[in-house]
Formats: C-alpha cells, structure tokens, sequence
C-alpha cells in the first residue's frame, strides 16, 4: 500500500487545480455570448487620427463593462471607420462577451489624443446602455 506523502497530494492539487481552471476557461469561451453594439459619432469638432494627424484628434473607442464603477473593464477597442469626417452613423463592434453574464452595463468611450499626445477619454456615463448577457448555448441538430 502506498502513502499519501505532503509532496504526493500537493502535485494532485496542482493537477486538479489546473484541469479546473482550463475547464473553466474552454466553457466560458464556449458559453460567450455574441454582443453587437451599435454608435454614431461627429468627427466635426475633433477630427479622426491619422499618419499626418497626430494629435487633438479621435484615436479610437473603447467598450468598457461599467457594471463595477471600481474595476471597469476594457472589452474590445475599436478603430475610427474608413470614412470619417463629419457625423459617422452606424459604427458597430462584434465580440463574444461573459460570463460574466446577467444584467451588465456598458459603455462606449473615445479615446482622444491631445495637444501634447495623451490619452484623454469621455466620460463613461455619456454613451452606456444596460443589457442582460446570456450565455450562448448552441443545441445540437
């Protein structure tokens, strides 16, 4: 009969651990649910970055999980459109979100470059929506 030594159940709790932890990780990708968030934006006043424009101008978006007014969370960022000068309708994202799941809060920010180069960002609260994220469960045919 074998003894269970310190070292023996350490190295099975490791084991566990990890199978759990990458479990968890493949279910959560699976479980993702698919969020499509839709903006407009005026370039007008502050015009998009460029090669040649570097400065005092729109960078990118950022979607941020705003449920946690404490640990707010960068989802995905999003580039300036093609075309975009003037009023942009119809800006979108497509990304796999949760869990968490349940009813969350998120918010659509620009990230603007200024005058000196840094990164300044909109408020938070200016562009948010809340929504109820399920997970996606795909039924077998």
């Amino acid at each position: 009969m074998r003894l269970l030594t310190k070292r023996n159940i350490a190295i099975g709790l490791v084991v566990v651990t990890v199978g759990t932890i990458s479990w968890g990780v493949f279910i959560a990708k699976v479980l993702a649910a698919h969020v499509t968030l839709t903006w407009s934006y005026d370039y007008g006043p502050t015009p998009a970055c460029s090669a040649t424009h570097t400065t005092d101008c729109i960078d990118h978006f950022e979607i941020v999980d705003v449920t946690a007014q404490r640990k707010k969370v960068v989802i995905p960022s999003v580039g300036n459109p093609n075309a975009a000068v003037g009023k942009v309708d119809k800006i979108s994202a497509e990304f796999k979100y949760g869990p968490p799941f349940g009813r969350r809060t998120l918010s659509v920010i620009v990230v603007e470059r200024n005058r000196n180069g840094y990164r300044v960002t909109s408020d938070p609260d200016a562009a948010r929506i809340t929504v109820f994220i399920r997970p996606f469960l795909r039924l077998p045919m």
